[in-house]
């Protein structure tokens, strides 16, 4: 229990300060460029590192026989990193320090969900469940809270101010996680000659049901990107006309749902079967045209906003249910030898392709009317769906 509670404490402590450094840097790019091609380009530098080093971390993930020491020095890297604002304050020295960060991220997160399984206390997948559920939680939470507390605080505190605070809690981390103990694992002994790209692929995608994972959350996150994530903005403001306090209450019913589903899981994990959620993620693909509909209906004060937050509500809970099980699955039944290039891979897999989204559907929201394009990336799931459940269905 002690192992477990040092892992979500280490988790938290470094996350609540990386999420108000972001905020930080997030508004300090806004307020000086005044452009949003900054802010875009603060998002490609943050993906980049994460698109291209989680190919290649997974075979450090599998080889390490001390995972603690290699998130300790993470946090100690990402801890230097921050220190660069304080350095020299400047749009070229928050961009390197958005890089790093996110460099750094790739490493830290394929070594935690690789070595997860194989920490003290977790000896069951009822336990792995729950302690994902509660990471979940956490992360969740802070989504919930970070926005708030970062509007209030840059305020009257400066980006070095933020970078200072950052700094302390990945020290903290990074404390913690020198206590952390795990159990001797397969990773470090077994297949460690199996890392080359083609031979994690086949093993990916040779397996029916392995290979439904990874193409569903895959295309799940390519019209979820487009249906919701460009089409909910513009559908709030240039269609419906809501105010931003009211785009702030919408936007805000995500992170309620997903902090109450990954509340709900550390109570009740559910099964641990090789199985894809499929009625889940189609629910996803049901609430895009839910909200196709409510854009097309004219705008009526309460309704179109309750429907919209319980939209929005529905989303955050799924998605969090879907990603805790996908996630568990993928720990327990994945051969050890190949879990944390399994990981990585499938990681940079999602992440290509929502760059991909957003530019295609910034390009079809200029052309269609915005009740088409969750219509479009709605339908579309819902097709890829059922075509996937009966390849997995059939012989």
């Amino acid at each position: 229990m002690s192992n477990r509670i040092l892992f979500l404490f280490s988790k938290g402590v470094s996350y609540i300060g990386t999420s108000l450094f972001s905020f930080a840097l997030s508004w300090y790019i806004l307020s000086e460029t005044g452009s949003g091609l900054g802010f875009s380009i603060s998002l490609v530098v943050n993906y980049l590192p994460q698109i291209v080093l989680s190919l290649f971390v997974g075979k450090l993930s599998d080889k390490t026989r001390r995972p603690n020491r290699i998130l300790v020095l993470c946090d100690v890297v990402s801890a230097l990193a921050c220190c660069l604002p304080l350095i020299r304050l400047g749009l070229g020295s928050i961009y390197a320090t958005i890089f790093l960060l996110s460099a750094v991220s790739a490493v830290f997160n394929n070594v935690i969900d690789a070595h997860l399984i194989h920490l003290e206390g977790v000896d069951s997948p009822e336990r792995l469940k729950k302690l994902t559920s509660a990471a979940q939680f956490i992360t969740s939470g802070v989504n919930v809270i970070a926005p708030a507390m970062g509007g209030a605080l840059v305020q009257v505190l400066s980006v070095q101010m933020f970078a200072a605070l950052n700094i302390v809690s990945f020290l903290l981390s990074a404390l913690g996680e020198v206590w952390l103990k795990y159990r001797p694992s397969e990773l470090c002994r077994a297949g460690q000659e199996k890392g080359n790209a083609k031979a994690v692929l086949s093993y990916m995608f040779g397996q029916k049901k392995l290979r439904t994972f990874f193409l569903a959350d895959s295309l799940g996150n390519f019209c979820v990107s487009a249906g919701i994530n460009v089409a909910l903005p513009l559908i709030v403001t240039a269609t419906l006309g809501i105010s931003s306090g009211g785009y702030g209450l919408i936007s805000s019913s995500v992170a309620v749902g997903s902090v109450l589903c990954a509340l709900w899981r550390t109570k009740f994990p559910g099964s641990s079967r090789l199985q894809y959620p499929f009625l889940k993620m189609g629910l996803i693909g049901a609430c895009m045209l839910v909200l196709a509909l409510a854009a097309y209906i004219p705008y009526q004060a309460f309704w179109s906003m309750a429907a919209l937050c319980l939209i929005m509500f529905v989303t955050g809970w799924l998605s969090v249910d879907i990603n805790i099980q996908s996630k568990t699955a993928i720990q327990l039944f994945v051969e050890p030898s190949y879990l944390g290039k399994v990981l990585g891979m499938s990681t940079s897999i999602s992440y290509v392709l929502i760059p991909l989204s957003l530019v295609l559907a910034g390009g079809a929201a200029d052309i269609w009317p915005s009740y088409v394009l969750p219509l479009v990336s709605g339908a579309a799931l819902m097709g890829v769906l059922v075509i996937l459940w009966r390849q997995e269905a059939s012989k």
